[in-house]
């Protein structure tokens, strides 16, 4: 089983209306490619930006194409990977494309998570090991 985590940069804060046309389409086009993930969302009321970390996994072969496409998509920027590989086994079996909208307090009660797009935030750190970006991703995912 394939996965890639990424994190990226919103073009422009996206309302509950475009996070829902995203996650639908998500939903329909993964479901159909034997796809599974997690994205969350995160708008900074300080930085009046929004920013994105999702994983995806499946077929190494499904998972690069999307993530080809998804890097191509105008709605977001700045496109980093956190981590690749390969796991035993899905870490979202159950979820098309879960979803988590995150506000800024949600964030704030994280221990030793700095936010994604301030200068705290080290991208690099993530990319040495992608256990931090596991961790979050888990949390959201046994929180829901």
């Amino acid at each position: 089983m394939h996965y890639i985590i990424y994190v990226s940069a919103a073009m422009k804060p996206m309302d509950a209306a475009a996070l829902e046309s995203l996650l639908s389409l998500s939903r329909e086009n993964n479901i159909a490619k034997g796809l599974t993930g997690m994205l969350i969302y995160r708008y900074s009321t300080d930085t009046n930006k929004g920013y994105f970390i999702q994983m995806l996994e499946g077929d190494e072969l499904e998972v690069r194409a999307l993530y080809d496409k998804i890097k191509r998509d105008k709605r977001h920027h700045t496109i980093l990977t956190l981590g690749e590989g390969e796991i035993e086994e899905r870490m979202f079996s159950e979820w098309a494309m879960g979803f988590k909208n995150v506000d800024d307090a949600l964030f704030a009660g994280l221990p030793g998570h700095a936010r994604i797009g301030e200068a705290a935030f080290d991208p690099a750190a993530f990319q040495h090991s992608n256990v931090e970006a596991l961790k979050l991703l888990k949390f959201f995912h046994d929180a829901n």
